[in-house]
């Protein structure tokens, strides 16, 4: 384990250190537990012989019996330690992101020409799986995990093979599976992730466009067929300024994952097309509440109890003012405002030197867990 010197031996990573003197540690874990178990003794059977009670032979095995009792219930309690993410405490971490759609945004399922959508007090509004943006922002975890090198070389994404691929931070914090049949080992996510919804009705904030797929010389004439090629289609995309609230949730953080999610958070290409396309969202954090657990606050309860934001002539300003409202009127710490701003400006003051030791403490985590659960024995 190094700090940010690059010196080893050190439990407190610069992680560690920002979110003690920004925050606090209340809702984190921060070590691992030592458990006490006691060794319950065990009696051994008399042996079965033909000896009688008062013989030689039956006293000698009557006090071998003794003495090894004795020396089984004098054997001190064994203690077992937990690593941090293997303890499930009654701690977690809400994450408010505001979701802001900054270029045209593709939301489909299995109608390729048609947004996802619900209908909310009588309206229909924009739905935004949770998988579509967990996905994405698990790949980006990815490629920080690669860049840190605390990710084995041949892990490939929902292709998990061995222990040693699915021994790494990313894993462990959005959950993994092995697929190969020499090797099993499932990991659950520990960040938990709900759907998205707009504010305002899906008509006001999609368009359809018609493509289509000219040939080589920038025409829709097919030579072979000496006649124009039948191949229109339109996709309808969400405009850009579309504001998704969205939150996440951590179980039992650490102050290495937190920062991690956050860095997983500057991701900005989310939903179809991205191979061609560049950043369409762009995610502002507007609350990070410490709570034992997440209060009913999501997209759609914010969407649903404050109809009055349809009408708002400072949409962004008054999404934001809300979501702090409603996590403000639940138990636990709220970090937002100045606060909150000040914590990330740190946060991205972090250099390489303290990622390392960030991601070093990481792995580090990620190994415990696993020998923890058994993985590979």
């Amino acid at each position: 384990m190094t700090d940010n010197t690059g010196n080893t031996g050190l439990a407190i990573t610069p992680a560690h250190t920002l979110i003690e003197k920004t925050f606090g540690l209340e809702y984190f874990t921060t070590s691992p537990k030592i458990i006490e178990q006691t060794v319950k003794p065990k009696i051994p059977k008399k042996k079965k012989g033909k000896a009688t009670a008062d013989s030689p032979a039956q006293v000698t095995l009557e006090q071998k019996a003794a003495t090894e009792v004795t020396s089984l219930a004098e054997k001190k309690p064994e203690s077992k330690e937990v690593p941090v993410f293997g303890q499930n405490n009654a701690k977690r971490l809400v994450i408010a992101v505001l979701r802001e759609v900054i270029a045209p945004f593709i939301d489909r399922s299995e109608d390729p020409e048609e947004t996802i959508s619900i209908r909310v007090n009588e309206r229909e509004i924009i739905e935004v799986p949770a998988r579509k943006m967990k996905s994405k922002e698990k790949l980006a975890g990815l490629r920080l995990c690669r860049a840190y090198e605390v990710v084995d070389a041949s892990y490939e994404y929902n292709v998990v093979k061995t222990h040693a691929e699915i021994t790494n931070p990313n894993s462990v914090l959005f959950g993994d599976s092995i697929v190969g049949q020499s090797e099993a080992a499932m990991l659950p996510s520990r960040v938990k992730y709900s759907s998205s919804y707009s504010i305002r009705e899906r008509v006001k904030l999609t368009t359809k466009l018609t493509h289509n797929a000219l040939s080589e010389q920038g025409t829709m004439w097919d030579r072979e067929k000496r006649k124009n090629r039948t191949s229109l289609f339109s996709t309808e995309y969400i405009l850009p300024g579309t504001l998704f609230p969205s939150f996440i949730v951590i179980d039992d953080p650490t102050p290495e994952s937190l920062v991690h999610i956050l860095m997983c958070l500057r991701e900005t290409r989310y939903g179809a097309q991205t191979s061609i396309t560049g950043p369409n969202i762009k995610n502002t954090i507007v609350a990070i509440l410490g709570c034992q657990n997440e209060p009913p606050v999501t997209s759609y309860t914010i969407t649903k109890n404050h109809p009055e934001l349809q009408e708002s002539k400072d949409l962004r300003t008054d999404v934001i003012k809300t979501i702090i409202q409603d996590l403000s009127g639940t138990n636990g710490k709220l970090m937002s405002g100045k606060l909150l701003e000040d914590f990330l400006a740190e946060a991205n003051k972090l250099d390489g030197n303290s990622m390392k030791a960030i991601y070093a403490k990481l792995k580090q985590d990620a190994v415990d867990l696993c020998k923890y659960a058994g993985f590979g024995k």
